[in-house]
């Protein structure tokens, strides 16, 4: 008989899922929350095989929460408020092109 292998959680202050793996490769499970258990390719290669989309989405967002001992995909409202999007500073070169722009706007009497 084969041994179950665990799926193990790591969550932040907020139960956001940070981390996924299986006992496979956990020495030490000791601040990891164990969340399922079973045999195969999902249960041991937990990182690629567990959720159904990535841990963390495109825009570098975490997707997914714990609830009551169970995974929750984050809602985009939900992501917005836990990991707010950062304004962009412009690069030089979009800044010397706005400078470019306007002298050549300001010498055409524009």
């Amino acid at each position: 008989m084969e041994e179950y292998i665990k799926v193990y959680v790591k969550v932040d202050s907020n139960n956001v899922i940070t981390q996924i793996d299986s006992s496979i490769f956990l020495f030490n499970v000791e601040s990891w929350v164990k969340i399922d258990e079973g045999i195969g390719d999902k249960y041991s290669h937990a990182q690629g095989n567990y959720l159904d989309k990535p841990l963390i989405d495109m825009q570098g967002k975490f997707n997914y929460k714990l609830v009551d001992g169970k995974i929750v995909e984050l809602t985009d409202e939900e992501k917005e408020k836990l990991f707010p999007t950062k304004p962009t500073q412009k690069t030089e070169l979009e800044i010397l092109k706005e400078t470019v722009d306007a002298l050549v706007l300001a010498n055409l009497g524009v």
